[in-house]
């Protein structure tokens, strides 16, 4: 009876140290891999360009084994490759995307993924700006301490490229009078100067008296801006120096204003706007509402094709 009990005891140890083993064993002999994070480069793109998708794929299993990644576009499977990996090696795996219409694409590797961004490609398309409705009521030389005009233009696009500058106005003066100095001048949204170069006098009609007459007629000037790109809203800042009874006079139109002003060059030679209206108030220009410029902008904004 003893022998028995002690046959049983020795069998059944012999199964547990079989079984255990085993268990232990299992756990560590399989490959398991481990999915880093997608990167996508760049991650915004125009239609027709390409994308990079990548991710670093690790096996962090106790045996060599292979791994398929697959690539899926919005959820839905694109391409695989399968990659060879011993334990506790890594190896990056990479796709290239391309795709013919614009938008937001959710690109996934193994359970991780990134978005990719597709935008239209570009095209330059003629535009016109202006907000003095096309007619001089009046021509308006500045009065003393201003001595610039400005303009505040929203940009119909980013970028757009500004390539000309209109100034419609004349010059008041004797027989032979011309400026001497002055500049036309670009600002970004901050006031910052992107752009500067010579304010032509000379192109517009000079005029010895002014009044109700043909002579008081001013004309269209056309500066050529060498493909200034802005960024957003900008300025156009002319500077015509220290108020005179003769220089240049702007012509000013009667809409309501919401984007011209005056300035003031200080002794550093920094323009600021002008912190009070300098027209009286018995004329009409008196009122800082109802006056404009006529400064106008053509360029090329970037805009998606029709």
């Amino acid at each position: 009876m003893y022998n028995k009990k002690l046959l049983a005891t020795v069998l059944l140890l012999g199964v547990i140290t079989t079984i255990v083993p085993a268990a232990c064993s299992s756990g560590t002999s399989s490959a398991k891999f481990e999915i880093a994070s997608v990167k996508i480069k760049p991650n915004e793109i125009y239609v027709g360009e390409t994308a990079y998708i990548s991710a670093e794929v690790t096996n962090i299993g106790g045996a060599a084994g292979t791994y398929s990644a697959t690539m899926s576009v919005d959820g839905k499977r694109t391409n695989t490759k399968d990659i060879s990996l011993n334990p506790g090696f890594s190896q990056t795996v990479t796709f290239s995307l391309l795709k013919d219409q614009a938008g937001a694409y959710d690109i996934g590797i193994g359970g991780k993924s990134a978005e990719l961004t597709v935008k239209s490609k570009l095209v330059a398309k003629q535009v016109d700006l202006d907000y003095d409705g096309g007619v001089a009521k009046d021509y308006l030389s500045l009065v003393k301490p201003c001595t610039g005009y400005s303009v505040y233009f929203v940009s119909p696009s980013k970028p757009f490229i500004i390539n000309k500058v209109r100034v419609f106005g004349l010059v008041y003066g004797s027989p032979g009078f011309h400026i001497e100095e002055s500049d036309l001048q670009i600002w970004d949204e901050n006031q910052k100067v992107l752009y500067t170069t010579s304010f032509p006098g000379d192109q517009f009609p000079l005029r010895t008296r002014l009044g109700a007459n043909i002579d008081s007629t001013g004309a269209w000037a056309d500066i050529e801006i060498p493909d200034v790109a802005v960024e957003g809203n900008f300025y156009v800042h002319i500077y015509t120096g220290i108020p005179t009874g003769q220089g240049f006079r702007m012509g000013a139109g009667d809409t309501v204003n919401t984007h011209s002003d005056v300035t003031i060059r200080g002794d550093n030679g920094v323009d600021t706007f002008a912190p009070d209206w300098p027209y009286m108030p018995v004329y009409w220009y008196g009122d800082r509402n109802r006056v404009n410029w006529l400064i106008r902008i053509t360029g090329n904004a970037m805009v998606a094709p029709d």
